[in-house]
């Protein structure tokens, strides 16, 4: 996979639960949230605040996965729900968030493939209100000297995968995301020379559907 990433593998990228997974909406009879002890609870609290705080990212991303997987390129983020990743070349492909759709385009395929944001695992990064609860659950957290780091699942289907978002503590800052597949592949996203808060061009998110796609 070091010079093709697969469709789950490039969904993965968005930062989810099960690589290229729906998040259904939670059922009435989802299981019951582990307990979170009060400095859990107050750490789950303190990450939401300051996920709702990043407004916009950009910079460059590593994707590295337990299989041999190796890809990078270049990350934007505009919350609300918007989003694009350029993977660098030989990699031929583009990730798009639009607003309303996801969009999966391979040049060297020449295939589009798109599927609503809100039911992607991007929602939880580009969402206009982010909860790590709901459609979510925190499975736990794990601290080390200044790291802190949250276990997700999906509420209403905690086998399909997990999440671990990865952040530096002191100050918090998201650092990576890791997927772990219903298969149990990793895939970690790490970003690099990242800036927080700074204006994108809102053109950057615009989707310039090929040709061979009309």
């Amino acid at each position: 996979m070091t010079n093709a990433i697969t469709r789950r593998r490039a969904l993965a990228t968005l930062g989810a639960l099960a690589a290229g997974a729906a998040f259904p909406p939670a059922r009435a009879d989802a299981p019951p949230r582990p307990k979170l002890d009060a400095r859990d609870a107050a750490d789950v609290a303190r990450i939401e605040r300051y996920l709702n705080d990043v407004h916009t990212l950009q910079g460059r991303f590593i994707q590295t996965s337990s299989n041999g997987g190796y890809a990078e390129g270049k990350i934007y983020l505009e919350r609300p729900d918007r989003l694009r990743l350029d993977y660098a070349p030989p990699a031929k492909l583009q990730v798009f968030a639009d607003g309303f759709w996801l969009i999966y385009a391979d040049y060297e395929l020449q295939n589009v493939s798109q599927v609503p944001l809100s039911t992607t695992p991007a929602a939880v990064l580009v969402s206009d209100k982010v909860k790590l609860s709901g459609d979510v659950t925190v499975l736990g957290l794990d601290r080390g000297k200044q790291t802190i780091n949250v276990h997700l699942i999906q509420t209403s289907d905690p086998d399909q995968g997990q999440l671990v978002l990865a952040f530096t503590d002191a100050p918090l800052q998201l650092r990576d995301w890791t997927v772990v597949d219903a298969q149990g592949v990793h895939t970690r996203v790490a970003l690099v020379n990242t800036e927080f808060n700074a204006p994108v061009d809102r053109e950057v998110f615009f989707f310039d559907r090929p040709r061979w796609a009309q």
